[in-house]
């Protein structure tokens, strides 16, 4: 992602800012007129001299400062802006907005409206994670903060002091559970070991580190002796491995830099996500941590968020480079109670990496992200230390305890009382407090990309892709729809029905359909009021054998292949996918293409 952006892609982004700002200045005043044209002249002429940073970086700064200035109370305006008078405090861009929210000494006013504080976060945060090239210097960025992270690690002594009520409630969680009643499976992305499609089914190594803890022959097999006798030369075939070595990869993000994630090698990831989802569904059931340690749903925290944000009860806490600074030492003595559990953790552990330059790095974090027991284990870890913090600080009963905290892998939710026992706790064993993203005061929260204000829903919605405009570009279609159909359902219509109306200039008009329409379409909630509309400007046909009526229309579909396996990997394929695939054929990963048919209106 070195490539420059073209300008016709800067301009449409533009145009969509322009129409952003108009529709949130809809007064007739003289003033707020004046104030779109001068706000409009200002993003048109930075754009212009500085690029597309304005949008990615400059807003978003401003952005930044004015949530600080929600949750402390006072806002103080960023270098890169012009103030609208001398001496306030108050910037020249937005200013009329900014003083509904702010007095001119930059103080916040006793009660903003929060039509005003969500239209200046949409402003402001509208291309914050728009997907564009990045500079090598990001790369090296990320790779060197990497590097960073693990030498702290590296000269860390995790403290045996305070542990004790952690082991004793991970003894309590983990009592009756069982690491070695798993369900392997392969995971979506790439692996180390350079394996895709059919060839993930085709092992050929045996890592002994493994192997103790999951021998091959029963996790690696369907057909137990029967498959053992019948592909006896490829079990001895396999290359005797003492522990595996995991791959630093950077995948393309937005303009901000690269993401960084562990390809793990293909075996350890097989087992890995049998463990981790195990491990995930005991945490969401088990009657301790049930609701409070969430893996397939963000509501809850989003919930406690939007409540916090009117009565202040509870404080969301973030983490920066959460799960590469959770210490294998402290996974340890967490742990230490359920050896069983602990081993087969340590097992599925790749112990190094692979740097993008061939270096190779010893690991002292417990997982990268990229391998599928991180999500899972330092959601629990960073659970547990704050319920044994909170412990340890009030002396409640542990049932009681255990209602005060929410964990969604990084987001932490905390009773603002406690904050302070929770950051020092998580901060004396490594893990790094984000007070820029952190909300412990004020009527501002936000969690699990849920911000709210004073009980008010105040979250921007995002631009993702670039504006290619291209006639065969899926993502950039189905993102543009998604987004269109968003603004519309958050009340802003006028930009809704802007971005659906470019798009229809390039691909024809769009159907209709409720949000379980399987094509691309303009949602309404009326399945009948779709079916009208369908009929006066589309073409359909009535399906007389299932008796619903199909419309003509656009959908995105992942690229496949047949499936060339055969014999036992066949059977272990068919065995561990989901009931709903064809065994038949795979799907490419991240690959897909726009196809116009019949589909029934939904």
């Amino acid at each position: 992602m070195k490539q420059k952006v073209p300008q016709s892609q800067i301009n449409e982004i533009v145009d969509l800012f322009v129409v952003l700002l108009s529709s949130g200045y809809k007064s007739s005043d003289t003033i707020f007129r004046k104030c779109y044209r001068l706000d409009t002249e200002t993003l048109i002429s930075r754009v212009k001299n500085e690029g597309m940073p304005f949008l990615t970086k400059c807003l978003p700064e401003l952005g930044k400062a004015f949530d600080k200035g929600l949750v402390e109370g006072s806002f103080c305006c960023p270098r890169t802006f012009a103030k609208s008078f001398k001496n306030r405090s108050i910037p020249a861009f937005m200013g009329e907005c900014f003083n509904e929210v702010f007095a001119d000494n930059g103080v916040l006013r006793p009660d903003p409206p929060y039509e005003v504080v969500k239209f200046i976060r949409q402003v402001l945060f509208f291309a914050y994670k728009l997907e564009l090239p990045y500079s090598p210097e990001k790369e090296n960025n990320v790779i060197n903060n990497f590097i960073n992270n693990e030498v702290s690690l590296s000269v860390m002594e995790i403290p045996d002091s305070d542990l004790e009520i952690a082991q004793g409630i991970t003894m309590t969680v983990f009592r009756d559970f069982d690491p070695k009643d798993i369900s392997p499976r392969h995971g979506p992305g790439a692996v180390a070991t350079g394996e895709k499609l059919d060839n993930k089914w085709n092992f050929s190594r045996l890592y002994n580190a493994i192997h103790q803890q999951y021998p091959y022959y029963n996790y690696f097999m369907v057909g137990g002796r029967r498959e053992l006798i019948d592909r006896l030369a490829w079990y001895k075939s396999l290359q005797r491995l003492e522990s595996g070595r995991a791959k630093v990869v950077l995948v393309p993000k937005d303009s901000r830099g690269p993401r960084l994630i562990s390809a793990e090698p293909l075996e350890y990831m097989w087992l890995q996500q049998g463990l981790g989802r195990k491990i995930m569904s005991h945490l969401e059931e088990f009657y301790l941590t049930k609701g409070h340690i969430n893996f397939s749903s963000q509501e809850v925290n989003q919930r406690i968020a939007e409540r916090s944000s009117l009565d202040g009860s509870f404080a969301t806490l973030d983490l920066k480079d959460a799960s590469d600074l959770v210490h294998v030492d402290l996974v340890r003595k967490v742990f230490a109670k359920t050896p069983q559990l602990l081993q087969c953790l340590l097992a599925l552990r790749t112990t190094e990496t692979t740097l993008p330059d061939g270096r190779v790095i010893k690991l002292k974090k417990f997982a990268p992200m990229g391998s599928a027991l991180c999500f899972p284990i330092e959601a629990y870890i960073f659970w547990v230390l704050c319920v044994s913090a909170i412990r340890r600080a009030s002396r409640v009963p542990l049932r009681e305890v255990k209602q005060a905290v929410y964990v969604y892998g990084d987001d932490i939710i905390i009773p603002i009382e406690y904050v302070d026992v929770c950051v020092q706790e998580l901060e004396r064993f490594g893990l790094k407090v984000n007070t820029d993203k952190s909300c412990t005061q004020g009527n501002f929260r936000e969690s699990c990309g849920f911000d709210a204000y004073k009980g008010e829903k105040v979250t921007p919605l995002r631009l993702r892709k670039p504006w290619t405009g291209r006639r065969t570009d899926a993502a950039f279609l189905s993102s543009y729809v998604s987004l269109g159909n968003s603004f519309i359902q958050d009340g802003n219509v006028q930009m809704g029905e802007h971005i659906l109306h470019k798009v229809e200039r390039i691909f024809g008009l769009l159907p209709w359909g409720t949000e379980r329409a399987s094509y691309l379409c303009r949602i309404r909630s009326d399945y009948f009021d779709c079916l009208a509309h369908n009929a006066l400007r589309h073409e359909c046909k009535k399906d007389g054998r299932l008796f619903r009526t199909k419309v003509k229309s656009l959908t995105i579909k992942s690229k496949k292949v047949n499936v060339s396996l055969d014999g036992w990997p066949r059977v272990l394929r068919g065995l561990t996918q989901d009931l709903y695939e064809d065994p038949s054929v795979m799907s490419i990963p991240r690959s897909t293409q726009i196809k116009r048919g019949w589909n029934a209106i939904a």
